[in-house]
């Protein structure tokens, strides 16, 4: 990781997220960044019922505090995950749309 998740591109991670035509994908580079954070996101709402993903992987907040950099309760490292993931996934969007249309 040659760069912080939370400074993940939609740009990046499309590059990083290539679909076959036999129907595969393959993940790579900034793809498998944003991949750990929707990670992230799902330990955050586990724990927030009161569940782990597993008994060898630490707590949500843990691994959002440690892989992140983010500080607060689980509450607000849920939302904090969240903004980023949407807006990654609105610049994922922007880049697609872009693309597109220099396709055309």
């Amino acid at each position: 990781m040659t760069k912080k998740m939370t400074e993940l591109t939609g740009a990046e991670v499309n590059k990083g997220v290539q679909a076959s035509e036999s129907g595969g994908t393959m993940i790579t580079g900034a793809g498998i960044d944003f991949y750990k954070l929707l990670t992230i996101r799902q330990a955050l709402q586990l724990q927030m019922v009161g569940m782990r993903m597993s008994s060898r992987l630490p707590q949500g907040t843990t691994l959002a505090r440690r892989h992140l950099g983010l500080k607060g309760n689980k509450e607000s490292l849920l939302r904090q995950v969240q903004e980023l993931i949407d807006r990654i996934q609105a610049e994922r969007a922007a880049d697609a749309a872009e693309r597109a249309a220099d396709a055309d």
